[in-house]
């Protein structure tokens, strides 16, 4: 199972090489996830540049799975924080990525060597 983070689904949108890459992730076979959190993290982003989200977040909705988090993820985000250094959300989006045994879709330089995430560039 692969598992977007907000930086896939932004270059998605884009239509960048690395989105064009989740493109075709998205229109395969594979079975995908989204943290939830990275739903926050969407929207902000789209709002803040003054553009509505609702039909990408809908998109998304219909395309993934939502990963719920709740106490398990959090906790397991904890230990990771810690492991890898990595900021709260960081942390977060990776504890969701191995609770469904996804390998992370990103390209964000915050997750750089970590076992089980794909890095796009």
């Amino acid at each position: 199972m692969k598992t977007f983070d907000s930086w896939a689904w932004v270059e998605f949108f884009k239509g960048s090489p690395a989105g064009e890459k989740v493109r075709a992730m998205v229109l395969g076979e594979e079975v995908l996830s989204t943290p939830a959190v990275c739903l926050a993290e969407i929207k902000l982003k789209y709002l803040t540049e003054k553009h509505d989200p609702e039909e990408r977040l809908r998109f998304i909705k219909s395309r993934t799975s939502i990963v719920v988090v709740d106490g398990e993820i959090t906790e397991a985000a904890a230990d990771l924080k810690l492991k890898h250094r990595l900021h709260m959300v960081d942390s977060i989006v990776l504890a969701c990525a191995q609770s469904v045994e996804g390998q992370l879709v990103t390209g964000d330089k915050h997750f750089q060597n970590i076992p089980d995430v794909e890095m796009l560039e």
